[in-house]
């Protein structure tokens, strides 16, 4: 992170801070959508702090930490600033009186929602210039943080809904087309691999399962610090001792697969049982269709590939420092608090957001979003839907770094000034729009004077900060600096009000009238951008 004497100065952060938040509230407020965007702004604030908390250098354990809590609201900002802004839009403008007026009222929601994009997106570089905490390394461990938070609510949401529509496919017989035919798969699969017919012994897949079981719990003896845990010789030779017996086992199952193939496939049931004698199949039956057994030999599976990969975790990090392991595992301890707020709160947070978005809805769009949610959650349950959704935000917070990172890595933004930069061209392009959905002209031409305001006041501080400090006393400067930047800017914008007040109708094009003085505007801009230069 940029260390104190590369700080741009206090005067000219507070005025990028003090100008932006003040603009990007005046735009928004002109388009009435108060909810979303200040979901949005939270979101962008708590992306600042996670960038924040990502570049500590001397408490990495706990920056990481933190980084990885922070994951969560920042995809809830993002996707409340975009989706949300969407929905409480389309519950306001529609249904609209007649078709002709769709796509005039489809491009009027697109521009609110890109105001409302920009100045969250405004917001969050005026919060990383607070200290000028946003850099390519800061960005990366950002990223990387979030997408290691993600990995465990995603991979359990996952496993929840892909559980569920395999039940219902080996359950149900009347699916057409493909279902039918994965149906049947996976319940001839479960069927052989885990509740076999108890009419002749089923030797193939029992042996398998078994010599898979053993070869895990003999992986897991040699992965487990059993032997370092202790001084006692003992200890070690029975160690070793298990595990060639273990070993002798697996070979011996090996070798009894070839042979069950021959017994489950080409020997009919009769011969086989007058082969082995009634009392000797009928036990080899019970033992080797047991569907306790199989279960067992199962989840000893997959606890031993558990165990093999938490140990390789841990083996991997324990010969570096206490700091370091904390920042290693912070993402996945960070994924696991996540589950289990998760899990407490699925169901009234599920029940909460349903709500919400039917009644935002326009029209007959609010019962039938109702509905179809209604259903899908009774087949596939709260805690499903929520913890995928979970790994969903997490996974845009993921990308919402990851592109910042990009950005900055492609030089496309500089360190020094990213949060400035970003700010700036966030409050740009919410002018930009605003003027689409009919702000006035004044609130207009101040906001673009403010994006370069902005700019011009964050690059002027970042540049004191490096020649004099961020302590020196340079408050005047700056604020003369910042006076000759606005008064600039608005002798432009008062020529561009009176030129399009009294020149309306200079420009005609097709019945409608062009202001000439956007003309003037332009020019006026141009002319700014040079003289600040």
């Amino acid at each position: 992170m940029i260390g104190d004497e590369w700080r741009p100065t206090t005067t000219s952060t507070a005025l990028v801070v003090l100008v932006t938040l003040a603009t990007a509230t005046t735009l928004v407020r002109a388009i009435d959508v108060a909810l979303p965007a200040t979901l949005g702004a939270v979101g962008a604030v708590t992306l600042a702090l996670a960038v924040w908390t990502a570049g500590w250098e001397r408490r990495h354990a706990i920056g990481t930490t933190l980084n990885s809590l922070l994951a969560l609201p920042v995809g809830v900002g993002i996707v409340a600033a975009t989706v949300g802004t969407v929905i409480t839009l389309s519950g306001v403008l529609f249904p609209v009186p007649s078709l002709a007026q769709l796509p005039a009222t489809v491009i009027d929601l697109t521009a609110r929602a890109m105001v409302v994009v920009g100045a969250v997106g405004a917001v969050f570089g005026a919060s990383v210039a607070v200290g000028n905490v946003l850099d390519r390394e800061s960005a990366m461990r950002t990223a990387s943080g979030s997408l290691k938070t993600t990995i465990l609510p995603m991979a359990l949401g996952l496993v929840l809904v892909t559980g569920e529509i395999l039940a219902f496919l080996e359950s149900s017989r009347d699916i057409p087309g493909l279902g039918a035919v994965a149906g049947d798969v996976l319940r001839t699969l479960t069927t052989i691999l885990f509740d076999p017919p108890a009419i002749r012994p089923n030797l193939t897949t029992f042996l398998l399962l078994v010599a898979l079981a053993l070869i895990a719990v003999r992986r897991m003896l040699a992965a487990l610090p059993i032997t370092e845990l202790t001084t006692d010789s003992g200890v070690e030779r029975a160690v070793a001792g298990v595990r060639r017996v273990l070993f002798w086992a697996i070979a011996l199952a090996g070798l009894g697969i070839p042979i069950g193939l021959l017994t489950d496939f080409l020997l009919p049931a009769e011969q086989l049982r007058a082969l082995l004698s009634p009392p000797v199949f009928e036990l080899l039956t019970a033992v080797t269709t047991a569907a306790a057994v199989r279960s067992l030999a199962w989840w000893t599976i997959v606890g031993g590939g558990a165990t093999l990969i938490i140990v390789g975790l841990l083996r991997h990090v324990v010969q570096t420092s206490a700091d370091r392991i904390g920042a290693t595992l912070a993402p996945y301890a960070g994924g696991a608090i996540l589950v289990v707020v998760t899990t407490l709160v699925a169901e009234p947070v599920l029940s909460l957001s349903i709500d919400w978005v039917a009644d935002t809805l326009p029209g007959a769009f609010g019962p039938q979003f109702r509905e179809i949610t209604q259903t899908v959650v009774e087949f596939y349950g709260p805690l499903a839907i929520v913890m995928t959704a979970v790994g969903v935000l997490l996974l845009v917070a993921s990308a919402a770094a990851t592109v910042l990172w990009l950005t900055l890595l492609t030089k496309y933004l500089e360190d020094r000034t990213a949060g400035v930069g970003i700010a700036s061209a966030a409050l740009f392009q919410t002018a930009a729009f605003a003027g689409v959905v009919g702000v006035s002209v004044p609130v207009l031409f101040g906001s673009l004077i403010a994006a370069v305001l902005v700019w011009d006041v964050g690059e002027f501080g970042t540049t004191l900060g490096e020649e004099v400090g961020r302590r020196a006393q340079t408050r005047r400067t700056e604020l003369v600096h910042a006076t000759g930047t606005l008064a600039v800017g608005g002798i432009g914008a008062a020529i561009a009000l009176a030129v399009s007040r009294y020149s309306v109708g200079a420009i005609t094009i097709s019945g409608g009238t062009v202001v000439a003085g956007l003309v003037a505007v332009l020019a006026g801009l141009l002319a700014l951008l040079v003289a600040l230069r």
